[in-house]
């Protein structure tokens, strides 16, 4: 951030949220924006804390505006993503998901993406395609709860194929 007073503020929205004082951050990270416009990171944290407000609209709307601004950031596109699979919007979700894979170089990031996307086609009861972004996930994330949760999938995938 360029503007040291958003950048605090926006510190101090990131600790409430990570405090799960929603309501809170969103404020304080609404002020950051009014202080910096545009800043696709404060942006992102918008959505980000509207999608856990329930805010659905809003937190699209936040995600959408952000790739207005920049349309090669790819963990805007995995916010994006999610936010519709919350909503239900299984096709909107895939199409997003794999719209920010394309910008997206990184191995370990590219997992994410792929772990993202075999929870929509999860939802869409498409499972052989979920398993297939499972398994293509459990072959790069290393992050251990990431890993997890993935396995976790893969285990209820498995008893849907039997």
């Amino acid at each position: 951030m360029k503007d040291s007073i958003a950048s605090v503020t926006f510190d101090l929205a990131s600790d409430q949220n990570s405090k799960g004082n929603y309501q809170k951050a969103k404020k304080l990270y609404e002020k950051a924006n009014q202080i910096e416009p545009n800043n696709i990171i404060i942006l992102n944290a918008l959505g980000y804390v509207s999608a856990n407000l329930n805010e659905s609209n809003a937190s699209i709307e936040y995600f959408e505006k952000s790739l207005k601004i920049d349309s090669t950031n790819s963990a805007t596109y995995i916010n994006l993503g999610t936010a519709y699979n919350k909503l239900l919007k299984f096709d909107k979700s895939i199409e997003v998901l794999l719209k920010g894979l394309e910008y997206e170089n990184d191995r370990e990031i590219r997992g994410y993406f792929y772990y993202n996307l075999a929870n929509s086609y999860y939802k869409k009861k498409d499972y052989k395609t979920s398993m297939d972004f499972c398994n293509k996930a459990l072959g790069i994330v290393k992050e251990p709860a990431v890993r997890e949760d993935i396995l976790e999938l893969k285990k209820v995938l498995r008893e849907k194929n039997n």
